[in-house]
């Protein structure tokens, strides 16, 4: 086949569009590392290095982009999930520092794991979270007692390199919940807590409207967090927590380990 040169540069034609494609792609990530978070966070977030952040393939954002004004997902019409009533609202996906992933998004309500979603299946969420206790019978995170993140199914865990179990900082104005990625949501969809999280992060009755006498609760919010919910996640963290992990301990190892994870991005590169 006849190899086209452009006379200006003496390049092949695919080579030229290579380079041009490349210096796009880095001018978006220069762009992009500029990212300034929300002024009610500032003080939460102040000394996380964002300027210095690596841009990640614009392919990842632009999945949940064309989903919120198209609802479709890698190009085909969504059936379900629609987008266009529940948008992610994300702006933004840095690499910090070697082993955080950050983005902001909008938080719906996840109920995976509660006894409301064991005992209404169908109704609410599933019964059970992708993450499992390594425990006798595998149960689920309880999205009523744990502080949890879901994060996009398909390809998206394996190519940033997230981990379920791995450790998370959720900031949301002026309140940071450390917690544990536990669940997978659609593909095309970002941003997504369980009910602790949300009470955790505005208060009680944010992510549940209704309990019954033993607090358990029977009736989520749906309304959730319309953005401006910031995620790092701590790629690769899951080991600090894991040994010994149970629903009775959980959430001490998270708030244990999360602080120190978070300090330890905010300090200067050596």
């Amino acid at each position: 086949m006849m190899q086209l040169y452009d006379c200006r540069l003496g390049l092949p034609v695919s080579l030229l569009s290579l380079s041009l494609g490349l210096t796009l792609l880095n001018i978006s990530a220069a762009a992009q590392s500029k990212y300034t978070p929300p002024s009610a966070s500032a003080s939460i977030v102040s000394g996380i290095p964002f300027s210095s952040g690596q841009a990640l393939q614009s392919e990842i954002q632009q999945r949940f982009v064309e989903c919120d004004r198209h609802n479709m997902c890698d190009g085909k019409p969504l059936t379900e999930y629609k987008c266009s009533t529940d948008p992610s609202h994300n702006t933004v996906f840095l690499k910090l520092g070697q082993q955080t992933i950050f983005y902001d998004a909008k938080m719906g309500v996840d109920a995976d794991g509660s006894e409301l979603s064991k005992t209404h299946p169908g109704e609410t969420d599933q019964p059970a979270t992708s993450f499992r206790y390594k425990l006798p019978g595998s149960p689920s995170v309880n999205a009523d007692k744990v502080p949890y993140i879901a994060v996009p199914g398909g390809s998206f865990r394996k190519n940033l390199g997230i981990g379920l179990g791995d450790v998370a900082a959720v900031v949301y104005k002026d309140h940071v919940v450390y917690a544990i990625v536990a669940d997978v949501g659609p593909n095309c969809k970002i941003g997504e807590g369980s009910i602790q999280l949300h009470e955790m992060l505005i208060g009680a009755g944010h992510g549940c409207k209704m309990r019954d006498e033993q607090g358990v609760c029977t009736k989520p919010s749906n309304s959730g967090i319309e953005n401006g919910v910031l995620y790092f996640i701590f790629t690769g963290s899951y080991p600090k927590i894991a040994s010994g992990l149970t629903p009775q301990n959980i959430n001490d190892r998270l708030t244990t380990v999360g602080p120190a994870l978070m300090d330890a991005l905010k300090k200067p590169a050596k």
